[in-house]
């Protein structure tokens, strides 16, 4: 089976800073700001994106495949970057069938890109340094690849494609060319979703194929989604760094605190804005587009979010904001009691000191 016309795309998600100024931004490189949703599919227009990322072209890449594609950077404020890059599947010289998308998937898949995109990420952030609060660019990296077939030389219904098809579409989403067990098929294939009888969008943990010439609006959900996992996996990663560092501040010993003293006020503070932070992080991205209800672009962020486990991301998140609040509340405290405490002592010195002055000034 022929593609006639198709692509496929990379992306690589990156933290890079707490915030980024897309209006700085503007004046700093050229870019254009994501399209906004079209109105097809029943796409209400009040759903669209809080704040529209913006799109920087970074020009041509070639020799990662048998054929020249196209890096494109999104931009969202919240400090995050996806990068996309982009392949034509049938490209001058180079032709594309379904059942040679295995072999071309698993290439891909090995072609190491993702050291290619984090050093054009790092040339990215000293461009946009001035837009940026707080750049520090993530160790972490979320990848995610679609596999969009526009149009194929016999037209397909979804059914067809699913069933003429099956083995090789579940290899193309799991990056394998060996055939796959019944079960592991059924895995790969278990997220589908159709809006007409000649669409389909299957989504899967690392990979999509999405069967439909309309599919820019779908391209663009995912690629938000893979940048949500990105921050869900930031914010836990942070907080079980700072969780590991007061643990043991903790459980140390109190220490003694006079009245204008606070032996524990960096921590506390630091708490606060961990806490502070990682929510409004975590509320920023959750609210970059909401995608609510039966809609066909709700239906795919509704599955790409079960593949991606962000409810048990959020739930792992939500703990360990409880564990730092207990924390913070605990040092609060424990120096408001030991303040207290000194604060009783001094009152019952005083007391001493002034029954001693009436005892002995009496005597004279």
């Amino acid at each position: 089976m022929k593609i006639v016309q198709g692509q496929v795309i990379a992306f690589f998600a990156f933290d890079i800073g707490y915030e980024v100024s897309l209006e700085k931004l503007g004046a700093l490189l050229a870019s254009v700001p994501v399209q906004p949703l079209s109105r097809k599919k029943q796409t209400p227009n009040y759903l669209q994106y809080t704040t529209p990322p913006r799109v920087l072209d970074l020009g041509p890449i070639d020799g990662a495949l048998d054929r020249s594609g196209q890096i494109q950077a999104t931009v969202f404020d919240f400090g995050a970057i996806s990068l996309s890059y982009r392949w034509p599947l049938a490209a001058r010289g180079c032709e594309a069938s379904l059942e040679k998308m295995a072999a071309f998937s698993q290439r891909l898949y090995n072609a190491n890109l993702e050291a290619h995109a984090r050093e054009q990420v790092r040339t990215l952030i000293d461009k946009l340094r001035p837009a940026i609060t707080r750049p520090d660019l993530s160790e972490l990296v979320e990848d995610y690849f679609l596999f969009v077939f526009e149009q194929l030389a016999e037209p397909l219904s979804a059914a067809e494609l699913i069933s003429r098809y099956r083995a090789t579409l579940a290899q193309i989403l799991r990056f394998d060319t060996l055939p796959l067990s019944p079960d592991q098929q059924d895995e790969a294939l278990s997220q589908t979703i159709s809006y007409y009888e000649n669409d389909l969008t299957i989504v899967d943990w690392n990979a999509a194929i999405i069967y439909d010439p309309d599919y820019q609006d779908t391209a663009n959900v995912l690629e938000l989604l893979n940048v949500e996992l990105l921050e869900a996996r930031y914010v836990d990663a942070q907080l079980d760094k700072r969780i590991g560092e007061y643990t043991g501040l903790v459980q140390r010993r109190p220490e003694w605190a006079l009245p204008l003293r606070t032996p524990y006020r960096r921590a506390i503070q630091e708490l606060a804005e961990l806490r502070t932070e990682s929510s409004l992080l975590s509320e920023r991205v959750d609210n970059a587009l909401k995608l609510i209800g039966d809609l066909y672009l709700a239906r795919v962020h509704n599955a790409a979010a079960k593949r991606f486990y962000l409810h048990e991301w959020d739930t792992a998140i939500a703990r360990k904001l409880n564990i730092v609040s207990d924390y913070y509340q605990l040092l609060t405290d424990r120096v408001r009691t030991a303040q207290s405490h000194t604060l009783e002592l001094i009152i019952i010195a005083l007391i001493l000191a002034e029954i001693l002055m009436a005892i002995f000034g009496g005597h004279k």
